[in-house]
């Protein structure tokens, strides 16, 4: 069955871009967009039927697009649909309306036999999350010039933690099987997707010896660990020999020897450039030492990626040259893959010039957006998504796998002791999987020395997360 969508004709292109993404790719379902002098979203199927939508963010003056005065009015109304005539999945009854009418007026869910008017904008309320338009006309940035989690509305009207255009989607979905019970949408599963960013590989090889020697005070006077420095120590020269087993960063089979006993690919992501010096890290994708862990890990069926460096989230031509050292790398070692992706350094990311730039470079697939300060979903969704660029107003082939869990969000930035982390994990984490999703978790190579250096907490993190429904 062809849905035909009815739109007003101001900003076609995000308008087409928003309905493809909910119905097309989310849903898997055919459709036909139109365009009049209308008000509002119609949305039938060749009968009698209709499902109109109202227009909030889309009804928006073009002088004042992309600018505050189009940001959404807080605080943010709430729908309770315990209250309303409709059955779906969402995490909560209580569902905040980014755009929209105000759910306590007449008429704002009021279903007929044929027909069903809605005041809720799910099409603008989407487009706002998923293309990241508060991030373009909110400027307010920390020091390494990122979007904090708590300056954004999701953060602000504590929706953070809940995958909110799934919800709407999942109303949207119910309100059209009540006017079309024949409708079927594309079926889904939830996975896992580990991925590892490769900041410090090793901890004693290419490192200088002060850096080596900092470690080993931080072991015994902070970490409080004397075995750790003594492994560090012998490391420091066994790797001289060209022995690297001891190296406590060497955690890379471990990681993968526990993502293949459950099923899974690890994701590594490696730094192939320094625009900024030591916060790129102190090795190259050239060393042998590098081009044999990346051969190791392709052989053993996981994947590899780029870590673009500190600097290039607002350079594309620097993302375009680390792109391609390393897949000369990766060709010169053997290592073909059919899709490449990756995550910025230091999750260091602007709208819409790094999305543009990883287009421009060729790159299949970005797992940058999570915020650096709190855990949750900072594109509303945990499904991957094409994105959009706000300036060229154009849709891209590059696809968005939004980072839901960052190690050192947890530990360092939202300092959460591990039992509190394994349970914010598992409630993300479960969801995820009522909504079929992906759960993309980011755990670096050397968090083993970190925080955990006898690696029970990944362990418990990997499991946490697969199946997040089971409670210990």
């Amino acid at each position: 069955m062809k849905l035909l969508i009815d739109v007003p004709k101001l900003y076609p292109a995000e308008r087409d871009y928003i309905l493809s993404v909910l119905f097309c790719e989310f849903l898997g379902l055919e459709i036909q967009i139109e365009r009049s002098e209308r008000h509002n979203v119609k949305i039938s199927a060749y009968d009698d039927c209709e499902l109109i939508i109202a227009d909030g963010l889309f009804a928006v003056s073009p002088e004042f697009w992309l600018k505050p005065d189009s940001l959404p009015h807080q605080p943010l109304k709430i729908w309770n649909i315990d209250s309303a005539p409709i059955k779906a999945t969402t995490v909560n009854t209580k569902v905040p309306v980014i755009y929209g009418h105000n759910p306590e007026s007449a008429g704002f869910f009021e279903v007929t036999e044929k027909r069903i008017n809605w005041g809720l904008d799910i099409f603008g309320s989407a487009f706002f999350m998923l293309t990241r338009y508060e991030e373009f006309v909110n400027l307010h940035l920390d020091s390494r010039e990122r979007f904090l989690g708590r300056y954004s509305l999701a953060y602000q009207e504590s929706f953070l933690d809940r995958p909110i255009v799934n919800e709407y989607l999942e109303l949207l979905w119910a309100a059209l099987t009540i006017l079309w019970p024949t409708l079927q949408r594309k079926s889904r599963e939830y996975k896992v997707m580990l991925t590892h960013d490769v900041d410090v590989p090793f901890a004693t090889i290419g490192i200088p010896k002060k850096f080596v020697l900092r470690s080993m005070g931080a072991d015994l006077l902070l970490r409080r660990d004397p075995s750790l420095a003594w492994r560090r120590v012998k490391s420091f020269f066994k790797i001289r020999h060209g022995d690297h087993t001891l190296d406590p960063n060497n955690t890379f089979n471990s990681i993968m020897d526990l993502s293949e006993k459950h099923g899974l690919i690890s994701h590594f992501y490696f730094i192939a450039g320094h625009s900024a010096g030591d916060l790129d890290g102190f090795y190259s994708i050239d060393d042998p030492f590098i081009r044999t862990l990346m051969k190791q890990i392709y052989l053993r069926g996981h994947e590899i990626g780029l870590h673009p460096s500190y600097n290039s989230f607002q350079e594309p031509e620097c993302i375009h040259r680390e792109f391609e050292k390393l897949i000369r790398v990766a060709d010169e070692e053997g290592i073909q893959q059919s899709r490449w992706g990756g995550r910025q350094h230091y999750l260091r990311w602007k709208v819409p010039t790094t999305w543009q730039a990883w287009e421009d470079a060729g790159l299949d697939y970005d797992s940058t957006l999570s915020f650096i300060d709190v855990a949750g979903f900072r594109c509303g969704t945990c499904y991957e998504f094409s994105v959009f660029n706000l300036m060229t107003k154009k849709q891209l082939q590059l696809k968005e796998y939004p980072l839901i869990v960052m190690d050192i969000t947890l530990f360092c930035q939202m300092n959460m002791p591990q039992v509190e982390s394994l349970s914010l994990m598992q409630r993300l984490a479960q969801r995820c999987k009522i909504f079929n999703g992906i759960f993309v978790f980011l755990w670096h190579n050397n968090s083993w020395l970190r925080y955990d250096n006898s690696g029970e907490f990944y362990i418990q993190a990997v499991k946490t997360s697969i199946y997040p429904d089971q409670v210990d």
